[in-house]
């Protein structure tokens, strides 16, 4: 297993607390060895660390997609968006995704 650096783990818990804030329902689990968000039963957003940038989903390659455009800074491939280790946290793009992903499941 790889180990998280306190870089990413930083940025991770950042992340995860722009998105928890604003859907305190979001349920924080670990599935695949990765933390994930889900609400009422749905994954609706995960991250995992590799050893050069930290691997962002929210579960949807529409969504994804759809953002691609707004995101030509990051890394984005067809089912995870790459950001750097110390990524300066985008609470508006983490929050446009996952209520794009919302709108999506429901």
């Amino acid at each position: 297993y790889k180990t998280v650096t306190p870089e990413q783990a930083r940025t991770m818990r950042a992340i995860f607390k722009v998105i928890t804030t604003k859907y305190p329902k979001a349920e924080l689990v670990i599935a695949w060895n990765q933390p994930m968000l889900r609400i009422n039963g749905h994954y609706v957003f995960g991250a995992s660390a590799s050893t050069k940038r930290i691997l962002m989903s929210p579960w949807s390659a529409d969504v994804i997609a759809d953002f691609a455009p707004k995101m030509s800074d990051l890394i984005v491939l067809k089912k995870t968006i790459g950001v750097p280790n110390d990524w300066n946290v985008d609470s508006k793009l983490l929050l446009s995704l996952v209520k794009a992903r919302l709108a999506e499941i429901k």
